[in-house]
């Protein structure tokens, strides 16, 4: 199918499963109306405009379709403190599932309301009341081929107000296609949820959105534009942007305007943030200005990536040792012959060939009487090598080489290499490893 047929389709099913209309006298009228204020601070940077884009738990909150797009182990944590006094704490953690491609997600969502004031019959104050939400849900995504992914997630909701409590269980269920630097997305969140008290029930927040987005990975830019049409609220368009320096600095931004709002309404306005990576670890802030008419909202989120062998993470001495063998000398570039060897990546059944003793390396090395040696000053050759009978899951970049010979080399495309690291240049130097993704069948 070509990327023109895959972004008709989506588009087609993002139109027919979007309902335009305004939520009109239902708005605000649903229980548990703390889980439609949204979570990840990354994505509320950028007005919550994030079903078709992002690789994420935050993006994944939003259309759990994105969770297939996380590579690796991820934690993620949130805190947020709303007006009146309230606050809103998330936490999330996600990954690889196996090795069939399945990744797995579980977040918690805790939020407590400020002092209210309880008043009686006639209107007379009784004392304070105390309120608190909790929110918990699991979710699994899979990757369908190579440009579509689906998800689907449960909720359960609980709810506490002055003793009286309540709970509930909602769905969610996202599809999502990129094809090149398009993508476009259909999310639905809490289906079927209702919120059981002792002597009644109300519906929960449901909300469907479509969006599309358009990433350009060598710049490290991505725009994104979501219709999200709730059940019990307002609908709302929302425009948001991204730039990723190097892959360690973000400035995001975003706009979200509510159709059909009362003008006194503070809910449409701008939002600003960035993030910045250290290592394993990544802090974003968000700032939300709702209608600029309040003070606005300050954000606050970490995300680590432990690396954990076997749970989609990666320990670079592990790889080291265990995956890439021994490395190249920096002092000499040997023969073809020789350079082949040294490139293949060990199978994982031979990790003590990749431990041997070093006299055993050094002797391997030493050319045959036949064969010849240049110096560390001769100019590397770009040649593509064959691969190896094995299929590596990492590799050494070395010297001359290049994504596109690699591509070319593994079966593979430099777009599915970029996106394997999370790449923003298709400029590598040599000594790099990289995952190599699967080879286009």
């Amino acid at each position: 199918m070509s990327r023109r047929a895959i972004v008709a389709c989506l588009l087609m099913a993002l139109v027919t499963s979007t309902p335009a209309r305004a939520a009109g006298d239902g708005a605000g009228t649903a229980a548990g109306s703390f889980l439609a204020i949204g979570t990840g601070t990354s994505v509320l940077s950028m007005a919550g405009a994030t079903v078709a884009s992002g690789r994420d738990l935050a993006s994944a909150s939003w259309n759990v379709a994105s969770l297939a797009r996380v590579d690796q182990l991820q934690f993620s944590l949130a805190h947020s403190p709303l007006p009146g006094g309230a606050t809103q704490d998330w936490l999330a953690g996600g990954g690889k599932l196996g090795g069939a491609g399945t990744r797995w997600g579980m977040q918690a969502l805790f939020h407590r309301e400020g002092d209210l004031e309880g008043r009686d019959a006639a209107n007379n104050p009784t004392g304070n009341l105390s309120a608190s939400d909790l929110a918990m849900g699991a979710s699994l995504a899979q990757p369908l081929g190579e440009h579509f992914t689906a998800g689907v997630g449960a909720e359960w909701v609980h709810e506490s107000l002055d003793g009286t409590n309540g709970s509930g269980l909602a769905f969610d269920a996202g599809l999502r296609a990129d094809a090149g630097p398009i993508g476009v997305a259909v999310a639905a969140r809490g289906l079927g949820g209702r919120m059981r008290y002792p002597d009644a029930s109300y519906d929960l927040p449901q909300a469907i959105t479509g969006g599309v987005a358009w990433t350009d990975a060598a710049h490290g830019l991505r725009v994104n534009a979501d219709f999200e049409s709730p059940r019990d609220y307002y609908n709302s368009v929302r425009v948001g942007g991204e730039w990723l320096w190097h892959g360690r600095l973000a400035v995001r931004a975003g706009y979200r305007m509510a159709l059909d709002a009362p003008s006194d309404a503070t809910i449409s306005g701008p939002t600003f943030g960035m993030g910045a990576g250290v290592g394993t670890m990544w802090l974003d802030y968000a700032f939300v200005l709702d209608g600029g008419t309040t003070s606005g909202e300050h954000r606050v989120g970490i995300t680590f990536r432990p690396g954990i062998p076997g749970l989609g993470g990666s320990v670079r001495g592990a790889r080291s040792a265990v995956e890439t063998g021994p490395r190249p000398k920096p002092s000499a570039v040997v023969a073809p012959t020789h350079a082949a060897a040294r490139n293949a990546v060990a199978p994982p059944s031979a990790p003590k060939a990749a431990a041997a003793a070093p006299a055993a390396r050094t002797s391997a090395t030493q050319p045959a009487p036949h064969e010849t040696t240049t110096t560390a000053t001769a100019a590397p050759r770009a040649t593509t090598l064959p691969p190896p009978s094995a299929r590596p899951t990492w590799i050494v970049v070395q010297p001359g080489e290049t994504l596109a010979s690699i591509a070319q080399r593994w079966g593979t495309s430099v777009a599915a290499i970029m996106m394997a690291n999370d790449l923003v240049s298709d400029q590598v130097s040599p000594g790099r490893q990289l995952k190599l993704p699967d080879a286009k069948r």
